[in-house]
């Protein structure tokens, strides 16, 4: 007497959605550092030519290095469910029962079952850290180009 157990898998969004958050996610771990290299490079630069519109510039540019810290720690969440593997095989090789998995984009979650957490802890605080600096550096930003402007 076999017995079977269901598995199901949910995920959000629609099929073309999902295909482009699909291939955003698998670069993530590559893109990301490379973008925020990028922009590194562009602070010094532009640190040391020290542009007209004064702090202003380098304030995006630090904006645009939080956006890439919390994009690559969301792929890197989304990363850490079953990419090649069917969800049964994948459960079970984590050590948690093949009940079925769900995903949730923020905060970003894949579970095995109820009990199977499948990102690391580090994703969420460093998400949430990435986009609050994002945010703050650009309301800088805007402060400081304005205080230029009216300056002038």
């Amino acid at each position: 007497m076999s017995q079977s157990l269901s598995v199901t898998e949910t995920a959000s969004g629609s099929g073309d959605a999902g295909t482009v958050l699909a291939g955003l996610a698998l670069l993530g771990p590559v893109l990301a550092p490379a973008l925020l290299l990028l922009c590194a490079v562009g602070m010094v630069r532009a640190r040391r030519d020290r542009p007209p519109h004064g702090d202003a510039g380098l304030l995006v540019r630090l904006s645009l290095m939080g956006l890439c810290v919390a994009y690559g720690a969301f792929s890197t969440g989304l990363m850490s469910g079953p990419t090649w593997m069917s969800a049964r095989e994948y459960c079970g090789a984590r050590g948690f029962p093949a009940v079925g998995i769900s995903t949730r984009m923020f905060p970003v979650s894949v579970r095995c079952g109820p009990d199977g957490e499948l990102v690391p802890s580090w994703v969420n605080p460093v998400l949430v850290g990435g986009l609050v600096l994002a945010l703050a550096a650009l309301g800088a930003a805007a402060v400081a180009a304005y205080r230029s402007r009216r300056n002038r």
